[in-house]
């Protein structure tokens, strides 16, 4: 049972009980609810009748009340999962965009060849830089990351898998110095050229 779930429990308790306009199990209910959830919901018995002191306490007013917090904790654990879903399909769409394709020949017996490829384009790699925060990576090491990423696309081209080693060397030094995210732009890009 989810926790939603189990607050709508009590929830439907106090319905119950309300109807029933049934004032022992009130008072039973508002005190396993209050024991419940003192800890979650802040100031619980805040403005419950005869709660704090040992005076005549109206049972069926408190479970309306409580009801109501009840309602609003359930409805602010719903708001905070869907602010994580979010944020985590935020991260998921920052993520470069990497695709993988894997083929055998069939005429291979024994030894089998998988050819990958990955496609990753290098305005991926540069979105991603321009995400990076200002205080994880500068403008100037942005401008230079993206000069070293132009110049190695550049060397990309010419199919001299010498010299874009050579690139992909001083941009890995490069991003050692300047953090985990400047390496989550750069790498995939010099990746896919090996």
């Amino acid at each position: 049972m989810d926790k939603i779930s189990f607050i709508q429990v009590y929830i439907d308790k106090c319905d119950t009980i309300t109807s029933s306009n049934d004032w022992c199990d009130a008072g039973k209910t508002e005190d396993e609810i209050i024991g419940v959830f003192s800890n979650e919901i802040k100031n619980i018995t805040n403005r419950l009748t005869g709660y704090h002191y040992n005076g005549d306490s109206n049972h069926i007013e408190n479970i309306k009340i409580l009801k109501q917090k009840l309602l609003n904790h359930a409805a602010n654990i719903k708001e905070e999962r869907s602010k994580r879903e979010h944020e985590l399909e935020l991260a998921r769409l920052k993520q470069p965009n990497i695709s993988a394709h894997a083929e055998a020949s069939p005429t291979q017996n024994q030894n089998a060849s998988v050819a990958v490829s990955v496609a990753v384009s290098l305005e991926q790699s540069l979105k991603l830089i321009e995400d990076i925060s200002e205080n994880k990576l500068s403008s100037s090491d942005k401008e230079s990351l993206r000069e070293l990423l132009y110049s190695l696309e550049g060397v990309k081209a010419t199919k001299d898998k010498s010299k874009f080693w050579s690139k992909s060397k001083d941009i890995l030094k490069f991003v050692a110095d300047k953090g985990a995210d400047a390496a989550i732009a750069a790498l995939p890009l010099i990746i896919s050229g090996l």
